[in-house]
Order: C-alpha cells, then structure tokens, then sequence
C-alpha cells in the first residue's frame, strides 16, 4: 500500500505542528496503568486527554480544542497498530445501501460495537461519501457525561483533514436506540426546536452507512484477505543488513482487502443482461438484487459467558439472466 494511500499525512501533520505531541499522549495513556486516572478498556485513550492538552499546554480555545481532539486521538491511537481495511467498492456500496433499511440494523444490541479487533482501525471506502477516503472508528469513552461512543473520523480524499461523527452507545440498548438518542442529544446541545422525525436525517444516513461497513468487519462470514507487504529493503555493509529505520512509513501499515470475491460476484450480476422477451415466455423481468441484511444470535451456556455472533447475509439476485432463470443467492466465500 502506497503512502499517499494511507492517512498517514495526518498523523504526520500533528507531528509536525506539534513535535513531540504522541509522545506526550503516550505518557497521557500511561496514567491509566499507573491508577493516575482511569476509564474503561474499551477505549484507549479518551478525547477529553487530547482536548485537555491543547488547551492547557498548547493553549488553543476550547472551540477550537473541541473541533481538532478527535481527529488528534484519532491519529495517536491508529498508529498504535495502522491497520486498513480497504473495502471493495461493490460490496462497500451494497453494505451502504443497507442504511435506507435498517430495521435489521435496529434491533441489533449497541454491545456489538463494543468489542472492536483493534483499538482504532481506518476503513477505506473511496466514494462513499462525496470527497471523502474513508473513516477511522473507534470506542470512546466520554469522561464529562460518563458514557461510551462509537466515534466515527470521516477523511478527505486527498488525506487533508477530517470531519467526526458520534453514536451513543446506551447500555441494553439496541442501535435504532442509540441513533435516537445521539440525534435528540444533538439537537438539544444546539437548542434547535427541531422535530426529531425531521432531524439530522442525513447526519443520521452518512452515520448508519459507516456502521454497516463496522459491523460487517465485526461478523463472522467477513471474506478479509491480508495485503502482502513490498519486501523490506536494507544497507547491507559486510554481512551486517542494516534495515532503515523509519517512523509512521507506509511500510509499517498492515492493509486487508475485504470482499474481493462478494464484490466481483455483485459486479458480475449488475452487469448481465435480461434476455430478449419471447412469445412464450412473455417479457423477461429486470434483473435486480435483494439486499442483503444482518441476523445475530447467542451461543454458550444460558448460566455462563455468552457470546453475540453477527452474520450478514448477502444480496439475492432475481432474474440474473431473465424470467425464465431461477433466482440465485450470492455466498461471500471466506479464505480458509
């Protein structure tokens, strides 16, 4: 994966303007070990570390600390790991579609999105958004309300800044209740006298969109394929190989294509054609796909640790090829 693939231009630009900033952030995260200060595990570090340190060792306002420490703590926790999840463009758009349906996605319970692989991960979905890469996610936990998030970092195509987003995570509670309560939250923060029916429609659409890519990583029939790395190259003097030691490279980022097969197959039914219609058969109907859609359930001992497995459940594509063939099922295959 190319550098100027990555959001490692960000994570540069905070080094840049402020030397020594991750460094400061790691000794903020060590206080947690130490009993300093504490907050749940789920989250790494807390935003409201990274807005306390602008605004009283670097000494921005707190407007403008409260629009960037997202995007900071976004930055220092990915590149604990820098992983990428690099979606096929067809599947990202299938996952996305789900969003204007969600009554599957409602009833799903807001833990699920509390147990991520990693503590921050870049998800990169080209076009799903107008102008934009991707997005980071990660589980944050608001020290000033007491209360668990979903934080969502959406970045710019050209990797030049980034615009947050934000879901509740409401303990028992189910995703559709999660979005009602962030909208509702939302608008009273602002003191807008808005219908909640009519509000942050499209916030909320953009939002549920993100999170049906999240979710899909997070069930148990994801097709994911690791990006094998370039060969690393060294200075060899003798028969001493001297690796060049770099910080934040390209080289570093450990990349995963996710849905290569599941997307050439949704490809490949968009782009067949009906046939022609017949005297006997009469006119052939459009080819077109179901979407897909999520189902979840326990496993374990009813009086021991359970365990929540999601699982999507792919389009179905009706009349591929006409009236006259069956209806056929795409089935993401996983790699053994």
């Amino acid at each position: 994966m190319k550098d100027k693939e990555t959001p490692l231009r960000l994570v540069r630009k905070w080094e840049k303007m402020l030397p020594g900033v991750y460094s400061i952030l790691d000794d903020l995260h060590a206080a947690k070990d130490s009993g300093e200060i504490l907050w749940p595990d789920y989250c790494e570090l807390p935003i409201g570390a990274a807005f306390t340190y602008l605004v009283y060792q670097v000494g921005l306002s707190k407007q403008d600390a409260a629009m960037c420490a997202a995007e900071l703590t976004a930055c220092w926790t990915w590149r604990q790991t820098k992983k990428i999840y690099l979606f096929d463009p067809n599947l990202a758009k299938s996952l996305a579609e789900q969003a204007e349906d969600t009554k599957d996605t409602d009833i799903l319970p807001s833990d699920l999105l509390l147990h991520l692989p990693y503590p921050c991960i870049y998800i990169k979905a080209p076009g799903l958004v107008d102008d934009t890469d991707g997005f980071w996610f990660w589980d944050e936990y608001d020290i000033n309300e007491k209360r668990a998030e979903l934080r969502i970092q959406w970045v710019t195509s050209d990797m030049g800044y980034s615009v947050a987003q934000v879901l509740h995570l409401l303990p028992g509670a189910t995703i559709k209740d999660c979005v009602i309560d962030t909208i509702k939250t939302t608008m009273e923060h602002l003191d807008l006298d808005i219908k909640l029916q009519e509000a942050g429609v499209e916030d909320a659409k953009i939002l549920l969109s993100a999170i049906q890519l999240v979710l899909y990583l997070l069930s148990e029939n994801a097709e994911i394929v690791p990006i094998p790395k370039p060969v690393s190259t060294g200075q060899t003097s003798g028969n001493i190989t001297r690796l060049k030691k770099s910080e934040d490279k390209a080289g570093q980022v450990d990349g995963f294509s996710v849905g290569i097969r599941i997307g050439a197959a949704l490809r490949k039914a968009v782009q067949r054609q009906p046939h022609e219609a017949s005297a006997s058969t009469g006119p052939a109907k459009r080819s077109h796909t179901r979407r897909g859609h999520w189902h979840h359930y326990w496993t374990g001992p009813m009086n021991g640790d359970r365990k929540l497995i999601l699982k999507w459940t792919a389009p179905t594509v009706i009349h591929p090829g006409g009236a006259d063939e069956d209806n056929i099922v795409i089935y993401p295959v996983k790699n053994p």
